[in-house]
């Protein structure tokens, strides 16, 4: 399964959008970053796909209570996706339709009826709710891509609070139930951590202590170590489990799960939470992380130094090189390390408070300086505010430093010692020379 558009409709700051996920009829990008300030939509864009993806069961476990998400010029919020199925996915619409669109609407606390009331499934119409169109495409990808046990189909979401528990517990070999409204949890829930590494490497450890023949469990400990492996630096290891406890090798220390930095734990309950979910649902594939589905992740930076931030997307993209990956992050270097066939969008507001979203070219030849000054965020300066200021300042009295009583000509000569101090100027010529006029008159008559 793979995301081609997504429509919100009178949804948060939301009037109208629609985002295309495809590079042409029949193939998705299978990276794409969503760039922009804080409040602009980026995560409200994440939950959205997340509720679509889940189905409208599991969509009402995670929102029971959709407080906020309509607009307030309106009463009546809308969602729709197209999604498009793949080789793996279960069911068979008909002979030539892989290509499927839903609607979901969202009430507000006095809803709009736009239709009949046929038209809907109703629950409680009177409150705050998600409705689904009732419609023969939405009945059948309940049955085929929405269900728990559905193979293929896969989509999963993170929130921007994803990471193990710090708690230091012996772990009891079991594995809780996956759902459907599971793999999207943490984008809802910010207390809830991802347990599923330690649950289920656990579970394969006394399984294979039983039986070291046990070929399913031999092949699920591989692929997942393997694949964890592939989203760690080289001086990180898994070093296996005693007592229960999962032990991780850091710069030759052994060290529990719990005892590990926020950014180790981050990515490993990540990577961890995905691989299992992949081998669940692609039980009879030879590799899963090969698979095809869609991932959301927000603030994919977040935790990270920023050598992990240039190299994060490359290795998903390399450990799970089918997935499609849907990612909100304030990084610059998570955004230039996600490849020159990646899908960038920059979420933007206007004079009149309005979100647009405009695509940016390539940036993946770009260094962090280059990035950070480009439309992808329109940083104006890098320096900080108060470096800019003296810069500024410099500038301004160097080019009308004929006219400088003695206080500004003092304030010029230590301003000029500090540019010379951060490297932004050699040696100026003496003030008044014919060298430094000549310098000035460029500077206020050249383009």
């Amino acid at each position: 399964m793979w995301l081609s558009n997504v429509t919100l409709e009178n949804i948060k700051c939301f009037e109208k959008i629609e985002l295309s996920f495809a590079k042409t009829l029949e193939s998705p990008y299978r990276w794409i970053t969503l760039l922009g300030e804080n409040g602009v939509g980026k995560s409200t864009i994440l939950q959205a796909i997340g509720l679509l993806l889940a189905g409208p069961e599991a969509a009402k476990e995670l929102l029971p209570r959709p407080t906020g998400w309509v607009r307030n010029t309106s009463h009546l919020g809308k969602l729709i996706a197209y999604i498009r199925q793949e080789n793996g996915d279960q069911g068979k619409y008909s002979r030539k339709q892989k290509k499927f669109s839903y609607t979901y609407f969202v009430t507000g606390d006095r809803p709009e009826i736009p239709l009949s009331p046929s038209d809907f499934v109703w629950t409680f119409p009177w409150t705050m709710v998600i409705l689904e169109e009732n419609t023969a495409v939405l009945n059948w990808l309940r049955a085929n891509a929405f269900a728990s046990n559905s193979k293929g189909w896969f989509a999963a979401g993170y929130g921007s609070f994803r990471r193990l528990t710090r708690e230091n517990k012996i772990l009891i070999p079991s594995l809780s139930t996956l759902t459907r409204a599971s793999n999207f949890s943490t984008q809802f829930d910010e207390s809830s951590p991802l347990s599923s590494f330690e649950q289920w490497i656990v579970h394969l450890d006394y399984r294979l202590a039983k039986d070291k023949n046990d070929e399913q469990a031999q092949k699920m400990w591989q692929l997942g170590t393997q694949a964890i492996a592939k989203l760690l630096p080289k001086n990180v290891e898994f070093a296996g489990i005693t007592d229960s406890v999962v032990y991780f090798l850091v710069q030759g220390q052994k060290v529990p799960t719990a005892n590990l930095s926020d950014g180790y734990r981050s990515v490993i309950a990540f990577a961890g939470d995905l691989i299992w979910r992949l081998l669940q649902a692609f039980p009879d594939m030879a590799d899963p992380t090969q698979a095809t589905g869609i991932v959301l992740i927000d603030e994919l930076d977040i935790h990270l130094h920023p050598t992990w931030q240039r190299d994060i997307a490359g290795w998903l993209r390399t450990a799970f090189p089918n997935l499609q990956f849907i990612v909100a992050t304030h990084g610059p270097l998570v955004a230039i390390g996600a490849g020159e066939d990646a899908l960038t969008l920059r979420f933007k507001t206007d004079e009149h408070g309005i979100v647009n979203i405009e695509p940016i070219d390539n940036i993946s030849t770009y260094d962090v300086d280059q990035v950070l000054k480009s439309p992808a965020f329109d940083l104006v300066s890098n320096y900080s505010p108060q470096t800019q200021q003296k810069i500024e300042q410099y500038h301004q009295l160097r080019m009308r430093f004929d006219d400088l009583d003695d206080n500004e000509r003092k304030l010029f000569a230590e301003l000029t010692k500090f540019m010379r101090e951060i490297q932004l100027i050699e040696t100026p010529p003496e003030p008044g020379s014919l060298l430094d006029r000549m310098n000035r008159f460029l500077e206020e008559n050249l383009p």
